[in-house]
């Protein structure tokens, strides 16, 4: 079974339409579990959670086809683990999978349990390429490794710099400074209407700056 596969037998599952949520829109945030899980069709999703003193560590930022919360399905959560929060990077089109009715049917339907089971396995593979790209190397690389990860096509989002910074551990001041200078380099190139966040980039010289670069699908 496929991705495209995996996704037609829980599809039907789904809500009928998309929701459109504009940026810095927190998914469930009265849930500490989730009810829904959430197929992402347009924009980005940053997913973290919240230390002990009070800091956002960062775990993953998914892209258009990742799927969201479905490993609450298990819906056993560790009381020593704090909860995970999912919040849109930019407006994003996100589409929501009720639980309840995957697990009705994964108890009942071979096919919806093996579509499952094969989601969950391409969210470890990309978590796992997700954790190299972002934590090794220069700032620069990590922040290039980002651009490539979200990007589609030749356009890329770029987040605020303070929201750049903290996914890829660095200060506010070096995400600035980092996207300026792949500016002047030629690297990203912004749009002609200022008010859109998302940017051309040049792959082979953001490809360059990035060193290795780990994906488990086209970018």
């Amino acid at each position: 079974m496929n991705t495209d596969d995996a996704l037609r037998q829980i599809l039907p599952y789904a809500d009928d339409k998309a929701q459109t949520l504009p940026a810095s829109h927190i998914l469930e945030p009265a849930q500490e579990t989730l009810n829904h899980a959430y197929l992402l069709k347009d924009g980005l999703v940053l997913q973290g959670y919240y230390n002990r003193n009070g800091e956002r560590e960062i775990c993953r930022v998914y892209r258009p086809g990742d799927i969201i919360g479905l490993e609450a399905l298990d819906a056993v959560s560790s009381p020593t683990s704090p909860p995970l929060i999912s919040e849109t990077l930019a407006e994003s089109r996100l589409l929501r999978i009720p639980l309840f009715r995957l697990r009705q049917q994964q108890s009942i339907s071979l096919q919806v349990a093996r579509a499952i089971s094969h989601l969950l396995g391409r969210e470890v593979i990309a978590s796992h390429y997700w954790k190299i790209n972002i934590g090794t190397g220069t700032a620069i690389r990590r922040i290039c490794r980002f651009l490539l990860w979200v990007a589609y096509r030749d356009h890329c989002i770029v987040p605020p710099r303070d929201k750049l910074g903290s996914i890829v551990s660095v200060t506010t001041e070096t995400a600035s400074r980092t996207i300026a200078s792949l500016r002047r380099q030629g690297c990203l190139t912004p749009p002609e209407n200022p008010h859109r966040i998302q940017m051309r980039i040049n792959r082979q010289e953001l490809l360059h700056h990035a060193g290795e670069f780990w994906d488990d699908r086209a970018a």
